[in-house]
């Protein structure tokens, strides 16, 4: 590793222009986001559900500079097309960023799951949507905070939703956290 340090007089003209240092930049950037849009499509493999949605995909790097984030703000499918009777498992994949998983209006307390929702025993939360007209709120789906010296443990986050969908209908779905960016989508449920 090395690194370089100019001191310049105020009169010197700088090592580099400002499109040299936007271009570095947006390698970096291309960079990460490729790697976070190939975890989230190859590695999203859910063992209790064949109807698997990736909520969002990030990741964190180092170097000399510090450490940065990268997330990939969007559900893995836009669509998805289901059964009546059938589960569709959301789950989030990045080390940082909370995500939501909210039918209907958004509730005033983004934070706490809505009180419909119940907890499997395998700690994913799950709520059952029987009509276009219901509404449920995942709460935050997030991996829990990383260790910090001298602080207890923090709890597991909660990082899997499901919802089960005994009758047809489409039903849209947002992120209430990141839906201004897009990040939206629709479980169509057939007979």
């Amino acid at each position: 590793m090395d690194g370089r340090i100019h001191v310049l007089d105020l009169s010197e003209p700088l090592p580099h222009d400002q499109a040299f240092y936007n271009e570095q930049a947006d390698s970096q950037r291309n960079e990460l986001l490729s790697d976070a849009r190939n975890d989230a499509h190859a590695a999203h493999a859910l063992p209790n559900s064949s109807h698997g949605v990736t909520a969002g995909a990030g990741e964190v790097t180092a170097n000399a500079g510090g450490s940065r984030t990268v997330s990939a703000l969007r559900f893995s499918h836009g669509s998805i097309k289901i059964s009546a009777g059938q589960t569709v498992e959301w789950d989030n994949q990045d080390p940082v960023t909370p995500h939501t998983i909210t039918f209907g209006p958004e509730p005033p307390d983004l934070v706490d799951p809505s009180p419909d929702v119940t907890v499997d025993p395998d700690g994913a939360r799950h709520a059952i949507i029987d009509s276009t007209s219901d509404s449920t709120h995942s709460g935050f789906i997030v991996a829990a905070p990383q260790e910090r010296f001298g602080l207890p443990q923090a709890p597991l986050g909660v990082t899997r939703f499901r919802v089960t969908f005994p009758n047809a209908g489409t039903f849209p779905y947002i992120c209430a956290l990141h839906d201004d960016l897009g990040m939206t989508g629709t479980v169509i449920v057939h007979h």
